[in-house]
């Protein structure tokens, strides 16, 4: 196989988008997010400023709307957030106690248990096939533009060098109960030899 050429890959979070909606019920606003049953535009005024030779990015709202460089940009279904059915993790009860941390809490443990409604096997395809795509691109500077949880599995990924895909339990070096994934905005990075595995 041909020497593939040095490249970076940032990974970038959604800019902020409404949790809280004035006039509705907390809960229900984020059970149906999590569901995908709506899908609200980002609040960021300014788009996000990303120099990357090509983005790649998920289809919501909250992160279409600030991808301005379409001419560079590659619109990924498999980068979507991952569906989870708030509803099925917790109650109304425990998330006013426990807020943010019993949602990260169950979804690992959902994860772990593959209840997700979408399959885990499936997740780590798109991941692979995302992943691949990227080191064989030609590219030297690549961003992914994506959801908690979604980045937060493709970094375990990267990290375990695929053994989260056998070990979903590995999942807890990654997503912690009591912090949050990434600040919107933010994210992480790797050069091409954490690829290698592939």
């Amino acid at each position: 196989m041909a020497q593939q050429l040095f490249m970076m890959i940032t990974f970038i979070k959604t800019l902020p988008y409404q949790l809280k909606p004035k006039g509705r019920d907390v809960f229900e606003h984020l059970s149906d997010l999590g569901l995908q049953k709506i899908d609200p535009p980002t609040l960021s005024e300014n788009p996000l400023s990303i120099t990357a030779d090509v983005i790649f990015y998920s289809p919501l709202k909250r992160v279409a709307d600030t991808i301005k460089n379409r001419t560079r940009a590659i619109k990924k279904e498999s980068l979507r957030e991952i569906v989870f059915d708030m509803k099925a993790m917790c109650s109304k009860e425990e998330y006013q106690e426990y807020k943010s941390v019993i949602v990260r809490k169950r979804f690992k443990e959902f994860f772990i248990k593959d209840k997700l409604p979408v399959k885990r096997e499936v997740i780590f395809n798109e991941i692979e096939a995302l992943l691949k795509e990227s080191r064989f691109s030609g590219k030297k500077d690549i961003a992914v533009v994506s959801h908690s949880f979604r980045l937060k599995i493709i970094e375990a990924f990267i990290k375990t060098k695929g053994e989260v895909r056998h070990k979903p339990e590995l999942i807890h070096k990654y997503i912690f109960d009591n912090e949050k994934t990434y600040p919107f905005g933010g994210g992480f990075s790797i050069d091409s030899k954490e690829l290698d595995f592939l």
